[in-house]
């Protein structure tokens, strides 16, 4: 009798493991190995029309600009020039509103790119699950592939320039391709 107790708890030991594993993945308890801070878009949105060879950082300008908005341009402005070795392969857009041709610039905007867009492409994101109010990261071939939603308060939109940072950092690191 001793013998098989033995063998009962030898196997108890090696199956335990395997059925816990098991359990804590499909319960979902365990979330891998993410590393990125932005909110990944699945599946990307694709837009041919940003297809420029380059990485994007892109934001739709409202009509009245915020704080929301003045933390997006700011991280606009800035992003291209912290990559450091990395800026020829981004650049920032704003993009405007076809139905707003009077939408005021702010002094903030005023040394991006900016691209009017048409009724379609303004379709194209309102219906995503940001829509306008996030800043998007897209890839050299017009696929926008990663979100962040835009931040109110002035240490949230800092750390959140941080998180862009990181994130873009990455992808321009590994990636072949811009």
């Amino acid at each position: 009798m001793k013998k098989y107790q033995v063998l009962m708890l030898l196997g108890v030991m090696f199956l335990l493991p395997v059925v816990l594993a098991k359990l804590m993945l499909t319960q979902q308890w365990y979330s891998g190995g993410v590393t990125n801070k932005g909110q990944l878009l699945t599946p990307p949105l694709t837009a041919n029309w940003l297809a420029t060879g380059k990485w994007q950082l892109i934001y739709w300008l409202p009509q009245q600009c915020d704080s929301r908005c003045e933390g997006a341009l700011f991280h606009l402005k800035q992003m291209p020039l912290a990559v450091g070795a990395y800026q020829d392969r981004v650049k920032s857009v704003v993009l405007l509103a076809p139905e707003e041709p009077t939408a005021v610039v702010p002094v903030d905007a005023e040394n991006l790119q900016r691209y009017r867009s048409n009724a379609a492409e303004y379709e194209q994101f309102s219906p995503s699950e940001y829509g306008l109010n996030a800043v998007y990261l897209a890839d050299p071939h017009g696929n926008v592939m990663m979100a962040y939603p835009l931040e109110t308060e002035p240490q949230a939109i800092l750390a959140q320039g941080k998180d862009i940072l990181r994130d873009l950092k990455r992808l321009l690191k590994v990636s072949k391709i811009g």
